[in-house]
């Protein structure tokens, strides 16, 4: 029977069962896929912004949704006067978006019940998120599901950030699993291009956008939540 390494707490996976034997794992992005926090982070970042007398548009946003730290400044200077004050409201965001979470995060629907259901077949899961070690599992553990996963990778943790493929290779590296007999859960098409640049099948859920049309072909399937990933995931069981 082969070991699964748990980090920092986590509860170890059971033994794939028999019926479980074609899927390895399942690796879950965070947020807007499990955690529904980007919309306090659109929230966050534009309050502060207008409080310092700039603007940030929804859809210059949503170009961010899904990047790592490094990417998503890269992105929004891009978007933006090169005047503008990043360091500044970074903080300012930062400071707003973790005073919200810790007033409670919202899981999204289905997830428990999908979380439930896959440690009941045995299956392994993991995440993997473009957001940095501390806060990932400062986020998991105020949702309450922290100790649910063999393993979480960061983007910190890694070479690059999402759209590579980078953090998805470390999940399934850790769970020595097979790229080609895993799931990914995500909600952007940048966690789609990653997911699929590792060779993983990718449930898309979108939360915020819709994927862009040119990346739709790159995803197993579309649906609109959790609840509709579980009969898929077991379909691709035996």
């Amino acid at each position: 029977m082969r070991t699964l390494l748990v980090e920092d707490g986590g509860i170890p996976a059971a033994a794939p069962s028999p019926a479980a034997a074609g899927l390895q794992a399942v690796v879950f992005d965070m947020d807007g896929l499990m955690l529904d926090t980007e919309r306090v982070a659109l929230e966050c970042w534009t309050a502060t912004a207008a409080d310092l007398g700039w603007e940030i548009a929804r859809d210059t946003f949503l170009k961010l949704v899904g990047l790592d730290q490094h990417e998503s400044r890269k992105v929004l200077l891009e978007c933006v006067d090169e005047s503008f004050p990043l360091a500044e409201v970074s903080a300012r965001a930062r400071i707003s978006y973790l005073a919200r979470l810790r007033e409670g995060i919202p899981l999204k629907p289905g997830l428990l019940e999908l979380l439930d259901w896959l440690a009941s077949r045995g299956v392994p899961v993991a995440v993997a998120t473009s957001t940095r070690s501390e806060l990932a599992r400062e986020k998991l553990a105020l949702a309450g599901i922290d100790r649910r996963f063999v393993t979480v990778a960061c983007a910190d943790q890694v070479g690059r950030g999402k759209p590579a493929p980078d953090v998805y290779l470390a999940a399934v590296g850790r769970l020595e699993a097979d790229p080609a007999r895993c799931v990914a859960l995500e909600d952007t098409d940048v966690g789609l291009r990653a997911a699929h640049g590792a060779g993983l099948r990718c449930i898309l859920v979108p939360d915020l956008r819709p994927p862009l049309p040119e990346y739709e072909g790159l995803a197993h399937a579309i649906v609109p939540s959790l609840r509709e990933a579980q009969p898929l995931i077991e379909a691709l069981l035996d």
